[in-house]
């Protein structure tokens, strides 16, 4: 009985054993758990910088650019763009322009003009770009309450000359002189001449005032101007005795269109 117990024992020992032997078999040598990933780098936006070589292959994908890049680049394309739209769409440098007597009516794309003629206006020319009909006479430019104008200084009573530039075809209807004269014994005057020496109209002033004043005429003659066969122009008097108490500041031109 005691023998039949032993070799039971043996048995159980030995399936044990063969158990114990098969299960180390069958399972792995132990090896420690992986290490949990490192956080992305605070320093870098992609986790590890930016190599220039990848940079260069063009294999770096917008999504690793910092969010700084890439919305300063989406920004900037939106810019030219705009840019460009602007560019394409802006108007040329005008680089037409109207004869006297008539005014810009349409401005084409690339700058020219298309003008149209006025029913009437007035064109007007200032005695400081005048010029003494005698070279030798000399004068100068003055200042007055409410005007700038010139006057003689020197040399025998002259005129200054003025070139007017007037619409071809117009009618002339009216010629005004605005002056300065405060002397006395002498007085001024204005006259429109053709280059024919045909006197157009003219007008004179009159006694002495501390103000500017304006003379004018409807007295017109050969009316219609002819900028094919003449050209026009302004004599206004001086006076080297009256000095700048009689002073020509500007003459004007009126005219209406056929």
């Amino acid at each position: 009985m005691r023998t039949k117990v032993v070799l039971a024992l043996a048995v159980v020992i030995s399936a044990a054993g063969g158990a114990a032997a098969s299960w180390l078999l069958l399972t792995e040598p132990w090896s420690p758990a992986p290490a949990a990933p490192a956080p992305p780098s605070l320093d870098f936006p992609g986790g590890k910088p930016i190599d220039a070589a990848v940079i260069a292959s063009g294999k770096l994908a917008l999504e690793r650019m910092p969010p700084e890049v890439t919305t300063a680049l989406e920004i900037h394309s939106e810019e030219i763009v705009r840019t460009t739209e602007l560019i394409a769409s802006k108007q040329d440098r005008i680089t037409g322009a109207c004869a006297p007597g008539s005014a810009i009516r349409l401005v084409a794309a690339d700058g020219t003009v298309v003008c149209q003629r006025l029913p009437r206006g007035v064109v007007s020319v200032s005695a400081l770009s005048g010029l003494p009909r005698v070279s030798t006479t000399e004068t100068a430019q003055g200042t007055v309450p409410g005007g700038v104008g010139r006057y003689q200084t020197e040399g025998d009573d002259d005129f200054l000359v003025v070139p007017i530039a007037l619409p071809d075809g117009a009618i002339i209807t009216a010629l005004s002189y605005t002056y300065w004269d405060t002397h006395a014994r002498y007085d001024g005057a204005a006259y429109l001449y053709r280059s024919d020496d045909a006197v157009l109209a003219g007008t004179r002033t009159e006694g002495a005032k501390e103000e500017i004043r304006v003379a004018e005429t409807e007295a017109v003659q050969s009316r219609k101007v002819d900028n094919a066969g003449f050209s026009y122009f302004v004599y206004m008097q001086l006076s080297a005795d009256a000095g700048s108490a009689l002073m020509p500041i500007s003459a004007s031109v009126s005219y209406r269109l056929p």
